[in-house]
């Protein structure tokens, strides 16, 4: 840019010095206030050209992830090397990939898959009916802290016979309740 100007100033001067009148149509104030706003003007040119490759990438990226787990989807796992090739070469339509790059998308796309299904409970057809059959293992001995529901309703049942006395000595606070028709 710098040298852009010093070559515009040599024809100015060649043009004078051959008898041309030359006439300043801006300050030098106003030639650097124009170089400022067209040095501004270039970075946000450069950033916009920045922005557009970036969202350009990002969008090929998508398309070739979607072409990518479409192709996972159909195949049984990580394709042979000639089918990477022409993988390779569909996805480069889209932006700029390897063959490597692929392979390992493959193989790490399997990995994952098979990651989730180990985390996942196997998933039969039919769902699962709980039948109450017994076997006769289970009419074996219980352990001895193991105490039914009925024993410990009795208990309970108990106690409060015993604070039967206790309970009425207690009186209610609450207003006595009235039927309501």
């Amino acid at each position: 840019m710098e040298w852009e100007n010093q070559q515009i100033v040599q024809q100015l001067a060649e043009e004078v010095n051959n008898g041309g009148i030359f006439v300043k149509v801006m300050t030098n104030e106003q030639i650097e206030i124009l170089r400022k706003q067209i040095a501004v003007y270039a970075f946000v040119c450069e950033q916009l050209v920045h922005y557009h490759k970036s969202l350009t990438l990002q969008h090929n990226l998508e398309v070739q992830l979607q072409i990518l787990e479409l192709i996972f989807d159909q195949g049984t796992g990580t394709p042979s090397k000639q089918k990477i090739k022409e993988i390779t070469f569909e996805l480069s339509q889209h932006g700029q990939i390897s063959e490597t790059n692929a392979y390992n998308w493959f193989q790490n796309r399997r990995a994952r898959s098979k990651r989730k299904q180990q985390a996942e409970p196997p998933n039969t057809a039919e769902p699962e009916v709980e039948t109450d059959v017994e076997s006769p293992n289970e009419n074996e001995t219980e352990p001895e802290d193991f105490q039914p529901r009925h024993a410990l309703s009795s208990r309970t049942e108990d106690l409060s016979y015993q604070n039967l006395d206790a309970s009425s000595a207690m009186h209610s606070m609450d207003p006595p309740r009235t039927k309501e028709a």
